[in-house]
């Protein structure tokens, strides 16, 4: 006794499958690549914007210390940058000489994503981040 023939409802083997297996792969692993891509370059920037804000809060906090000088602001944020591999990194201080005066003291980070965006290169682009803090008196 013969048994009947599949009909292609009751489903085909698993050797016919393996054609369509290779083309829903095909089409399916770019697009799977492409958001993972998106999803690290999120991450990094998102990482550097919050090393950034760090770096410009933790610099003022050196400033506002009686004897602190721009260059020591300068060195902490540049240090904290560094952990992140941030390049082309921009520190200013307003004012830009500190003296027993001060009354307040503002740290500016500027950096560009051209330079520390790992996939998208946006030329004109930066992330810049500011903090005010209020100096120390030694009265």
């Amino acid at each position: 006794m013969q048994n009947p023939p599949r009909s292609p409802a009751s489903g085909s083997s698993p050797r016919r499958r393996h054609g369509a297996t290779t083309v829903e792969v095909a089409l399916t692993f770019p697009l799977l690549m492409l958001i993972l891509t998106f999803s690290i370059e999120a991450a990094r920037l998102n990482t550097l914007r919050n090393t950034i804000e760090n770096a410009a809060y933790e610099g003022a906090r050196r400033g506002i210390i009686p004897g602190a000088s721009a260059t020591d602001v300068q060195t902490i944020a540049l240090n904290i940058m560094k952990t992140v591999n941030a390049q082309d990194v921009v520190v200013s201080t307003n004012p830009s000489t500190i003296t027993s005066s001060t009354r307040s003291l503002t740290v500016t980070i500027d950096v560009p994503l051209a330079s520390n965006s790992w996939v998208a290169k946006p030329t004109a682009r930066h992330m810049i981040r500011t903090c005010t803090l209020s100096r120390e008196r030694s009265e």
